[in-house]
């Protein structure tokens, strides 16, 4: 018998957890005891999960983004860097199914973990609320778990059915007394007094509560719920089983009007994704929303999925706002947890929509376009262009992830080449190119705007982005055109005299933002590298247009070439006065 199998196990780890609840004879709280006695319960329940008997046989295994709770608590990003999957060396090796009986010392565990997580939701220490969500997230999923193996198992005596039965529905209330907890904790932190992020942050609470540091329990909150979500979902096996019963139980949650004890849900994941100073919490509420939409593609019920598509939707609408911002988050933790967040939601609708358009089976005579401008429809100038400054950014993480959420979504031969990001004409649409081209003006609007962010790491990726269109989009034959009316703008922006005031250069162009102008001359010198590789890079594509501007170039380039970037300058210049079709090797 298994060590876990004994009722003096458990009763050891509710001591530990009893131990470290209470305080010594002078009054001191240990609150070690209790961090190892809920990291011994995490252990305990998904090592009797990996019992159960198997029921994804009949279901294709989901592809997981590699996010993680540490060493559990299943799909949600929350400590450090994205733990990457590791491939299992005992594939081969059968799974032993130990499923429980009713008198199973787990759910003696089961039925205390209620108290346990409502006592220690809101703890002093942050180690211990991030314990207490990764418990929360290894409870759901069990509890789920014995409820879809419970309801396709034939091979159980009818009185042992009956009293599991007992069990487990006991289990199940335990269960949404946690999410109870849980709900109000994150809505009593929602509620206090907290700065905007044009304010001074410790100027309007008490404590270390800051941009960089933790924020009381609010972002533990959000990732115990992220992790009760992602626990509900589960994997989906059988015909048995309830897949996605949180949006389900939850509806109410959803659907604006339906309850009104609820109805701050979704608007509060949306404010602190938008608003909230601190990044943390910015990062979690990503990932609560993630699995979310990972809950509703789960779901057996379609109008679960439409809560995606539909414009009208709350949630569609809380999800645009929120990738919005965060994909576009000064701080790279926050970019990417809302790049994780991007790729479910587009992966979602795709898949929405390829399985709705073998039901409709009819030909779309209107212009072809890609997939995902077909999936995401009124989404894409405000997704397209994030997603492609991202593949650019200065975090490798964020990069990396980014060029293969490009290369899953558009079909790239290589995801690590920047000639195939974009792919080719012969895809349907033209591929990433054609979707590229097709939203130029946006793409430019937003390139521009970044070229003057407050982060040299987004101003860098921004000329980098400019570059990249005017190499590849630029010497297509087919796509030429679309990039061809804003050539000028994106040239000229960074031609113009440092001495022109900024009202100038606003009234001359209508623009909000100055471009590449201060990338030419931007403190920092990869900045200023790309921005000069930008500039001569137009030149080798749109000769033609930039010939009336060629003394004011070389008065710009000779300008640089005191410059750390005078060795590109000298290429650009004797590439341009020679007008050579040499293809560019770009840094990146």
């Amino acid at each position: 018998m298994n060590l876990s199998d004994h009722l003096d196990y458990a009763n050891g780890i509710l001591q530990l957890i009893e131990l470290g609840s209470g305080t010594s004879s002078n009054n001191t709280i240990r609150w070690e005891p209790l961090a190892v006695g809920m990291r011994l319960i995490v252990d305990y329940l998904e090592k009797h999960k990996d019992e159960l008997p198997n029921l994804n046989t009949n279901e294709e295994e989901e592809e997981d983004e590699g996010t993680g709770l540490g060493t559990g608590g299943g799909g949600v990003y929350a400590e450090g860097p994205r733990i990457p999957k590791i491939a299992q060396v005992n594939d081969e090796v059968e799974n032993t199914s130990n499923p429980p009986n009713s008198k199973s010392p787990v759910f003696l565990i089961m039925n205390a973990l209620s108290d346990i997580v409502n006592a220690n939701v809101e703890h002093a220490e942050p180690r211990v609320r991030s314990l207490v969500a990764q418990t929360v997230g290894s409870y759901a999923l069990y509890a789920t778990s014995l409820l879809n193996w419970i309801g396709s198992s034939d091979d159980i005596s009818t009185d042992e059915k009956e009293l599991l039965k007992e069990a487990i529905d006991k289990a199940q209330l335990g269960r949404k007394v946690i999410h109870s907890a849980i709900l109000n904790s994150l809505k009593s932190h929602l509620e206090m007094k907290e700065p905007s992020r044009d304010d001074n942050p410790s100027a309007a609470s008490d404590g270390a509560l800051d941009d960089t540091t933790g924020w009381r329990a609010l972002e533990t909150n959000l990732h115990a719920l992220a992790s009760y979500i992602d626990g509900c979902v589960g994997k989906a096996g059988s015909e048995n089983y309830i897949g996605g019963s949180y949006i389900a139980e939850e509806i109410g949650l959803f659907v604006e009007g339906e309850d009104d004890n609820y109805s701050w849900f979704l608007s509060s994941f949306q404010h602190c994704c938008v608003v909230h100073v601190n990044r943390h919490v910015r990062a979690a509420a990503a990932a609560v929303l993630g699995v979310l939409v990972k809950a509703c593609m789960r779901s057996r019920d379609a109008s679960h999925q439409d809560l995606l598509v539909d414009n009208d939707s709350l949630f569609r609408l809380v999800l645009k706002e929120s990738l919005k911002s965060t994909l576009a988050d000064n701080w790279s933790q926050v970019r990417m947890a809302g790049s994780v967040l991007c790729r479910r939601f587009v992966r979602a609708l795709l898949k929405i929509h390829a399985s709705k358009s073998e039901e409709d089976n009819n030909d779309n005579d209107e212009e072809e376009l890609t997939e995902f401008e077909y999936a995401t429809d009124d989404l894409v100038p405000m997704l397209l262009p994030r997603m492609c400054l991202n593949r650019f950014y200065l975090a490798q993480g964020v990069k990396l992830y980014s060029q293969e959420t490009w290369r899953l979504v558009f079909g790239a031969h290589s995801p690590h080449s920047p000639d195939e990001l974009h792919s080719s004409e012969e895809e349907k649409g033209g591929g990433g190119m054609g979707a590229v081209a097709r939203s130029a003006a946006p793409l430019c609007r937003y390139y521009t705007k970044m070229c003057d962010a407050d982060n040299h790491a987004v101003r860098e990726a921004g000329c980098q982005g400019v570059a990249e269109l005017a190499q590849k989009v630029g010497s297509n034959p087919l796509y030429a055109e679309y990039l061809s009316p804003y050539v000028t703008m994106l040239l000229q922006v960074c031609l113009l005299p440092l001495s022109c005031s900024i009202s100038i250069q606003l009234s001359y162009f209508g623009l909000s933002f100055k471009a590449l102008l201060m990338c030419f001359h931007d403190e920092s010198w990869p900045v200023r590298d790309e921005a000069c590789l930008a500039c001569g890079t137009f030149c080798l594509a749109y000769a033609d247009e930039c010939l009336s501007e060629l003394p004011t170039l070389f008065e710009r380039w000779t300008e640089q070439l005191t410059d750390q970037v005078r060795d590109h300058l000298l290429l650009y210049l004797n590439s341009y006065l020679n007008y050579s079709n040499t293809s560019i090797l770009f840094p990146f």
